[in-house]
């Protein structure tokens, strides 16, 4: 484990203990990993498949019970390591289904359990927005680290905390 993974781990366990998670639920939202082009349909690139990787390696102590993504083969793929590192299967929503997505993320919240959701450059912050009720500012084109977390507590309340996560994108080295 490198020095930086070491420090995510911490901060994420930091972050979210001070937050009182072993009575929360917790919501991951990641962008999908890079992908190339602007092909249709593109799987990911190389990077991506590292920044997956380090995103399973990342939530490695989470409890991930549920994972949502698009029907996009960029977002399963995204989601595929930390499927298997919990052993989830993950579940498909369209991309157009967005109150469908939002309504099964809500019905599968539960007390001590941990869902990521691998969404779109677009639909990160609506989902972030629907279920914390806080605005983030829209990712970037080439934005792939951006690792939000909300923590939904029994009353209903959340909070939300941004990390990042992985090698810098390259396309946004002089961010």
């Amino acid at each position: 484990m490198n020095k930086m993974s070491k420090v995510m781990r911490f901060l994420i366990v930091t972050c979210l203990g001070s937050l009182g998670l072993s009575a929360q639920s917790t919501v991951f939202v990641v962008r999908h990993a890079e992908r190339p082009g602007i092909e249709p349909d593109p799987p990911i690139t190389e990077e991506g498949f590292r920044r997956a990787d380090t995103l399973a390696h990342v939530l490695g102590d989470a409890r991930i019970t549920h994972i949502y993504t698009s029907e996009a083969l960029r977002t399963r793929q995204t989601a595929e390591p930390t499927a298997r590192k919990f052993g989830v299967e993950p579940v498909v929503v369209d991309a157009q289904d967005f109150a469908g997505l939002i309504r099964r993320i809500r019905e599968t919240l539960r007390k001590d359990e941990a869902t990521l959701v691998v969404g779109h450059r677009a639909s990160v912050p609506r989902i972030v927005k629907e279920l914390s009720g806080e605005e983030i500012p829209p990712l970037e084109v080439g934005e792939f680290d951006r690792l939000v977390v909300i923590t939904v507590f029994p009353d209903g309340k959340s909070g939300v905390v941004t990390l990042r996560f992985g090698a810098r994108p390259e396309s946004s080295q002089s961010r």
